[in-house]
């Protein structure tokens, strides 16, 4: 299960609604002064979200708690792959059948790039039914 603690803003008859704040963790790195990786972590470090989080046992809760939330890993780890390797996949076979059926090299560009569209769009219109399942969305676990 992959946690984070977060703050409720609002309870009302959609769910709970909660804030997370992206916290990095090269503050707590023995080797933060001398890594590249800092640099990128830094970019959205304190960038505020706000989003609902299911209840499924019904827990009591209130403005200001302090609760954790969570959500499973192989939930989260078939989503990543569905929204990373989805595109990259349709890129190659664009790439692949267009070369295959004999067109020239500028024609196979132009396709992979417009299969590696279509797999975006896939993924940004195609995962709204696919991810409205309770195990891909964050679940809250307790009150702190």
């Amino acid at each position: 299960m992959i946690e984070e603690v977060g703050k409720v803003v609002e309870v009302n008859s959609q769910g709970v609604w909660v804030e997370t704040v992206k916290q990095s963790a090269c503050s707590s790195c023995a080797a933060r002064s001398g890594c590249g990786q800092k640099l990128l972590a830094s970019v959205g470090q304190g960038k505020r979200f706000i989003f609902r989080v299911n209840n499924p046992n019904n827990l009591s809760v209130v403005t200001d708690d302090d609760v954790l939330i969570g959500i499973e890993e192989g939930a989260f780890l078939k989503a990543t792959v569905f929204m990373y390797l989805t595109p990259l996949l349709a890129l190659f076979l664009g790439a692949f059948i267009t070369d295959m059926l004999g067109f020239a090299e500028g024609a196979v560009i132009i396709v992979s790039f417009v299969s590696l569209i279509v797999g975006f769009l896939f993924v940004r219109y195609g995962s709204s039914s696919l991810f409205r399942s309770y195990k891909y969305q964050p679940t809250l676990m307790r009150v702190n």
